[in-house]
C-alpha cells in the first residue's frame, strides 16, 4: 500500500508540472469532475491515463483504478490552482524553467519533423544488409574483456597513452583500476554475453579485433579503457532473427545522417564565435578538488 501511495504521489506531481503548462481550452466532452471552475473531462483523463508507462498501468484498470487516476488528476488540479494563488507563475525560477521547456520543446519538434519522420528503412535495405553481413549476426556469442576503470577523462587518456608506448594493461589495471574485483585479475572480466554491459561499454567492445585496446569510453560508471581479449563465437542467426536489430541499427545511421546534415547546413548559414580561453578557465564542479 505504502508503494502505491508513493506512486500516486510522484505521478501527481509528475503531472502538475505538465498541467501547469498547459492551457485548457473549451471542450464538448462530458465532465468528470470539478475543482473549483475548472472541469476534467473524459478526454483530458483519457489523454493523461495513456502517458502511464505500460508497466505501471495495472494500478490503474477496473473501476477502482479509473477512480484513483480521477483523484490523481483531480490532486494535480487542486496543488496548480494552489500555485497560482501563491504567484509562482511569477517566479523567476518557474518563468526560467518555462523558456527552458519551451526551448527544449521546439528542439524536439523540429527533430522530429527534420530526422524521425524522414529517416526510413524498408524491408528490402535490411534484408540487403543481412545477406552481406550475415557471419556478424551470431547467437550466443560471448566476448572476453579486461577494463580499467578510471574517474575522469583526463585520468584515462594518460593511462592510455601509457598503454600505447608499450606498458602493461594487467599491470596499470592492477595498480589504477577503481573496479577491485577485477584489478586484482588484472582487469579480467571474464566472457560475457550481449546485453549484460552497459550499451556504451557493449559497443565500445563488440567495435575492437581481439588484442585491441579501446580508446576511454565513458559510462555511468565512470571512464573505462578496454581490451577485448577473445571471442566465443555463437550461431549465425536466421534473418527473421536478425531482422529488428539490423533495422534498429539502419534507423540509427540515417537518423545520425540527417542530423549531421542538418546542422551541417545550420552552421553554414550562422555567425558562431567561441571563446576558447573563456571555456579554458572553466573549472568542473567534480574536477574542482582534482590535483593537478
Amino acid at each position: 500500500m505504502k508503494k502505491l501511495l508513493l506512486f500516486s504521489f510522484s505521478l501527481a506531481l509528475a503531472l502538475a508540472f505538465v498541467s501547469g503548462c498547459e492551457q485548457k481550452a473549451k471542450s464538448n466532452s462530458p465532465m468528470l469532475a470539478k475543482v473549483g471552475k475548472t472541469e476534467i473531462t473524459r478526454d483530458e483523463f483519457l489523454k493523461e491515463i495513456t502517458r502511464i508507462p505500460e508497466w505501471a498501468r495495472g494500478q490503474f484498470s477496473g473501476e477502482e483504478g479509473k477512480e484513483r487516476f480521477l483523484e490523481e488528476l483531480v490532486r494535480r488540479e487542486l496543488i496548480y490552482q494552489d500555485a497560482k494563488k501563491m504567484k509562482l507563475d511569477k517566479d523567476p525560477e518557474y518563468i526560467e524553467k518555462m523558456k527552458e521547456f519551451e526551448r527544449m520543446t521546439l528542439v524536439s519538434l523540429i527533430l522530429k519533423k527534420e530526422v524521425e519522420e524522414k529517416a526510413k528503412v524498408d524491408e528490402a535495405e535490411v534484408k540487403d544488409f543481412y545477406d552481406k553481413n550475415a557471419d556478424k549476426f551470431t547467437i550466443g556469442t560471448k566476448v572476453r574483456a579486461s577494463h580499467i576503470l578510471i574517474d575522469t577523462e583526463d585520468q584515462a587518456k594518460k593511462i592510455s597513452d601509457r598503454i600505447k608506448k608499450g606498458e602493461n594493461f594487467s599491470k596499470l589495471a592492477e595498480s589504477l583500476s577503481n573496479d577491485k574485483g577485477s584489478a586484482s585479475k588484472g582487469g579480467d572480466l571474464g566472457f560475457f554475453g550481449r546485453g549484460q554491459m552497459v550499451p556504451e561499454f557493449e559497443q565500445a567492445v563488440l567495435s575492437l579485433k581481439p588484442g585491441e585496446v579501446s580508446e576511454p569510453v565513458k559510462t555511468r560508471f565512470g571512464y573505462h579503457i578496454i581490451k577485448l581479449t577473445d571471442i566465443q563465437k555463437g550461431e549465425v542467426a536466421t534473418f527473421e532473427q536478425s531482422r529488428e536489430a539490423i533495422k534498429r541499427q539502419l534507423l540509427a545511421e540515417k537518423q545520425k545522417q540527417l542530423v549531421d546534415s542538418y546542422i551541417e547546413g545550420l552552421n553554414k548559414k550562422a555567425e558562431i564565435n567561441k571563446s576558447e580561453t573563456e571555456l579554458k578557465s572553466i573549472t568542473l564542479p567534480w574536477e574542482a578538488g582534482e590535483a593537478k
